[in-house]
């Protein structure tokens, strides 16, 4: 944004498979751009991470139970229980399982003498189709048929052996030889795919990794007990390096989260502060405990730490499942060598209004150009699935139609004029965004046009080269737990805005978390045509971290109207500017508002403006705030807040209306309290305070 300142398994690799953990290294370099945008503010350092466990039984082979403890049951146990029938890639590499039939009284010695259970910790090591690597660390190694507590350390497997495929082994188990007598009661290796969630204390964790990605030499995370793949983004470099870790939480409880630094760490912040987390260090390793959030560690003087956690996925399609259709059938390479875009194309036309209506992506690499979701299908992408950005400007070129912005005609995935569609899952999108950028392409990440009824939901969102994702003339559009890392400069800003809704109607982000070198949210007006004008848009419980804005309207405001567009429970790590009305073209900004925000850092506090029109573009410069609200606003800093209406009209800003607003935790009752720093000019009318 331009800135005024501102169906069945058929073939699956076993590389796929090992792909859910390895990080592997690619670089590429980011730029920033100086043309376009809307503002740019400060900027400041660093980048994140996050882990933990994950589910649990490496798929249809032993070395765990239905307990999903990978040796929860009294291990020993009947001849099957630590191998299936002793095959060496199908759940344990012996076959005995127990060199004794007593099936073992609850870590009776002879429930499976010195190796019950499986000798071998492999839980089973090939067959990705079947069940992966998964199972516990042991069967038991010793006369109590179980003593491993590991829940199981091994992946998932990519087909029947987990539900979230790609994922590590559960976090934590029973460690006194498995919850029952019986020996092992079945020989599945765990037929929940919890990863040891209803066998320990702690939370059941499942972790992502993305192959072709950089290992942080940073960080290291554990969340549950289980090591999370931690990312850092290279291609970012000479720009904001960021690191960052993803998983989910099973259940309610919080899970233990351990950060070790590889450096010397003397203080740290953990965002957003709102949340109240107690974090204590020892040595070089940060500790605290958390449910499902999207955090931001910052230690002194070093690159920024993401940690996402989310909450389990509900009732996730599964393959085999009579209405998924499995990507792999259409024989793609999910290396990343070859571009796949045609391939992955056939399969979403077929998808769509068919019976096998979800196209399920595994986990791997897919390097694809630009990608046209269709109505009444879903798009859903594994945990460990990537759909990766090519670097040639020519593979998005794929389609005509929709509207060009600022010369932002493409975009890695297109939901152009369709009804009924779901991007779903908790693999990741990447738009390859500063290399084809720097080829001299400005393309979105998701581009959602004239559209309706379409829900995205758990994806990570990274790096796109201008806005990344943008809702233009659609209604009833949701986007829900969305984590997105753009390239951020060190300074000045590059048009990476966030999630941009404009000329829309009913659409909500809720559950976000927003890193963008421009503005992390901006509502619009795009056309002087208006035929759509932008009304009840809703964004709640986002985390935002930006070099520009973190909550704006504008600074595009055409046509007639924009109404009734929220911010709620929302937390502004970092901004240039963080609540802002800068609409400078015709429509009418009413029932604007900002309700339960907290603001860590920004440049200016609140910024309502209408005297100063970009030098851009031509803007008509007419619009009028009527009725904006401040609920419960706080900021950490003294900054500025300004009012300033159309010079020498009267009214142009009518209704401010400020309820319960702190300012380093003192109340402002005044626009002339001297707690805040006010710089009200030109036009402004009826400020309230309550």
């Amino acid at each position: 944004m331009r800135r005024l300142h501102g169906g069945t398994m058929k073939r699956v690799s076993v590389a796929s498979l090992k792909w859910t953990m390895l990080i592997l290294v690619g670089t590429l370099a980011c730029s920033s751009e100086s043309s376009g945008g809307d503002d740019g503010g400060t900027s400041s350092a660093s980048g994140g991470t996050t882990s933990g466990g994950g589910t649990a039984s490496g798929g249809t082979n032993a070395g765990g139970s239905t307990m999903t403890t990978g040796g929860a049951t009294a291990a020993g146990g009947s001849v099957t229980s630590g191998g299936a029938s002793g095959s060496p890639g199908t759940g344990g590499a012996t076959a005995t399982g127990g060199n004794v039939a007593a099936s073992g009284a609850s870590g009776s010695e002879t429930g499976g003498a010195t190796s019950a259970g499986g000798a071998s910790a492999a839980g089973g090591t090939a067959n990705p189709t079947t069940g992966g690597v998964g199972g516990g660390v042991v069967g038991g190694t010793g006369p109590s048929g179980g003593a491993s507590a590991t829940g199981g350390n091994g992946r998932g497997g990519r087909s029947a052996g987990g539900a979230n495929p790609g994922g590590n082994g559960g976090s934590s188990a029973t460690t006194a030889g498995g919850s029952t007598a019986s020996g092992g009661a079945t020989q599945t290796g765990g037929t929940t795919g919890n990863g040891g969630s209803t066998g320990g204390t702690s939370a059941g964790v499942v972790c992502y990794g993305y192959p072709g990605t950089a290992q942080s030499p940073l960080y290291t995370v554990t969340v549950g007990g289980t090591e999370a793949p931690v990312e850092k983004f290279t291609k970012f470099s000479p720009e904001m390096q960021v690191h960052y870790a993803h998983c989910s939480l099973s259940g309610t409880t919080a899970a233990t989260v351990d950060v070790t630094v590889s450096e010397s760490v003397s203080s740290y912040t953990l965002s957003p502060k709102s949340r109240n987390i107690a974090a204590t260090k020892n040595g070089n390793t940060i500790s605290f405990s958390s449910g499902p959030n999207y955090l931001i560690l910052a230690p002194s003087g070093k690159e920024l730490l993401f940690i996402f956690l989310d909450a389990e996925e509900t009732n996730p399609p599964k393959l085999g499942d009579a209405n998924v259709k499995n990507l792999a059938d259409y024989d793609v390479d999910d290396t990343g060598a070859t571009l796949v875009t045609s391939k992955i194309q056939s399969a979403i036309n077929a998808a769509s209004g068919a019976t096998q209506d979800i196209l399920y992506v595994p986990p791997g690499r897919y390097k694809v150009g630009e990608l046209w979701l269709k109505s009444n299908m879903t798009l859903y992408l594994a945990g460990g699935a990537i759909l990766y950005g090519s670097g040639s400007t020519g593979d998005f070129n794929t389609g005509s139609g929709g509207i060009n912005i600022e010369g932002m005609q493409h975009s890695l995935i297109r939901i152009y004029q369709a009804k009924n569609t779901k991007l779903l899952g908790r693999g990741a999108l990447d738009a390859n965004g500063h290399a084809i950028r720097a080829a001299g392409l400005n393309a979105s990440l998701l581009k959602i046009e004239q559209s309706s009824d379409v829900t995205v939901d758990g994806i990570v969102s990274r790096d796109s080269s201008y806005w990344n994702t943008l809702i233009y003339r659609s209604d009833a559009v949701t986007i829900q737990n969305y984590k997105m890392i753009n390239c951020r400069p060190n300074q000045d800003w590059n048009n990476t805005d966030g999630v941009d809704f404009d000329e829309s109607t009913n659409g909500k982000l809720y559950n976000a978390f927003l890193y963008t070198g421009d503005d992390s949210m901006a509502t619009k007006n795009e056309e002087a045509s208006g035929t759509v004008n932008t009304k009840n848009i809703l964004h709640e419980h986002v985390v935002a971290y930006s070099n520009s804005v973190g909550c704006k309207v504008g600074t595009k405001s055409m046509g007639q109207s924009m109404d009734g567009i929220t911010w709620k429970d929302v937390d502004v790590v970092k901004a240039g500017r963080a609540l802002t009305l800068e609409g400078y073209d015709t429509a009418v900004v009413s029932n604007t508002t900002f309700e339960d925000v907290r603001v860590e850092t920004a440049d200016i506090f609140i910024k309502m403006a209408l005297d100063e029109p970009p030098d851009w573009r031509s803007a008509a410069n007419a619009s009028v705030y009527k009725d904006t609200y401040f609920t419960n606003v706080s900021s950490d800093a003294n900054r500025t807040i300004v009012l300033h209406g159309r010079s020498g009209s009267s009214g142009s800003i009518d209704g401010v209306h400020f309820k319960n607003l702190t300012v380093q935790g003192k109340a402002v009752t005044s626009q002339t309290d001297s707690d805040a720093s006010w710089n009200i000019a030109n036009g402004v009318t009826n400020i309230t305070f309550e």
